[in-house]
């Protein structure tokens, strides 16, 4: 039997033996693929079960017998659950199956958003204007399962204008957003990168592409590099490339940049997420050690440095701490 697994991760795939032994689901047998939005789960499903996945934006064609869909609430967010559901009616599988994790009145209600019209094709994606001073106003598509899909990320916003500024050639002002510098226990060095010609910006966890983009929006000269693990991400960012007219190498991973990239980069900017204990953060913050050049700066952001900036401070001693749009922007310099 040909089936397709979507939604799954590798935690999903065990059943218990005696004394609680854990092992690879006897349900997973013959023609079976793993499908995953994000490249972590492929990864982490590949390893953990040595069975087939692939890491996509879309479905991949069939046909399939059959297509078993794991959601719910905390799992997925309402509209991507749509999006795939959607899909998977469009691929027409001989039989399907919903693992649905959550109160049964949550699931009858999104069933009934696709029963009275199933053939209705629903678009999913979000536009939204956003710009930083000095540069043109840019408008932004995003796809579910996109970080901040519906609005703009005041973060991510906040991180480019901080980069924008130093790397423009004189600063510029924004008087409904002043900066505030807070007192930094070693203090570094101004940085050389606004003096830098055709700098290169490594955008880790880039989403649509917010970040890149908007500071490219004012340094016209700089060269784009973008990462992140989740496929929808990488197809927003390489859709806003092309409507900005703005050339960037955009790549599916979850280890950050390759080996060829290491030191060859002036600045890193990173909004890693909040959750796991930082360890995502780590990830970002490894990255950037090793991809920047020496005298290349880190820029990452967080709604409070309290959790942040100490682990940013075991790769890069001197962090300095910008107010933005009340977040906090670190920066620290690669020495």
């Amino acid at each position: 039997m040909k089936t397709l697994l979507v939604g799954y991760k590798a935690a999903d795939l065990f059943e218990r033996g005696k004394h609680g032994k854990k092992f690879t689901a006897k349900w997973i047998d013959g023609d079976v693929l793993c499908h995953t939005l994000d490249i972590y789960h492929r990864h982490a499903i590949e390893k953990t079960h040595h069975i087939r996945a692939v890491c996509s934006p879309h479905l991949p064609e069939g046909p399939w017998d059959l297509i078993k869909f794991k959601t719910g609430p905390k799992l997925i967010s309402g509209e991507l659950s749509l999006d795939m559901l959607q899909e998977i009616h469009r691929l027409k599988p001989a039989k399907f199956e919903l693992e649905f994790v959550g109160k049964e009145r949550d699931r009858n209600e999104l069933f009934a958003k696709i029963r009275d019209d199933p053939d209705r094709v629903r678009d999913f994606g979000a536009k939204w204007p956003a710009s930083v001073p000095g540069g043109e106003k840019l408008m932004f598509t995003s796809y579910p399962g996109c970080f901040c899909h519906r609005r703009l990320d005041e973060g991510g916003l906040a991180l480019a204008e901080v980069i924008s500024r130093d790397l423009a050639s004189s600063p510029i002002p924004h008087p409904s957003s002043p900066i505030s510098h807070l007192p930094s226990p070693i203090s570094h060095p101004p940085s050389p990168i606004s003096h830098l010609s055709s700098p290169k910006l490594l955008d880790m966890g880039c989403g649509c592409g917010l970040v890149g983009f908007l500071v490219k929006s004012v340094v016209k000269d700089i060269s784009l590099v973008m990462v992140d693990s989740h496929s929808r991400a990488v197809e927003a960012a390489n859709l806003n490339a092309a409507n900005f007219n703005m050339p960037a190498e955009v790549i599916l991973a979850d280890n950050g940049t390759p080996a060829r990239m290491d030191g060859t980069f002036d600045v890193f900017a990173g909004n890693p997420p909040y959750y796991s204990d930082y360890r995502i953060a780590e990830v970002f913050l490894e990255t950037a050690k090793r991809a920047l050049k020496p005298g290349g700066v880190c820029y990452t952001v967080v709604k409070n440095d309290a959790g942040l900036r100490p682990v940013q401070e075991r790769y890069f001693p001197d962090v300095e701490v910008i107010r933005r749009r009340g977040y906090c922007v670190l920066k620290s310099l690669r020495n």
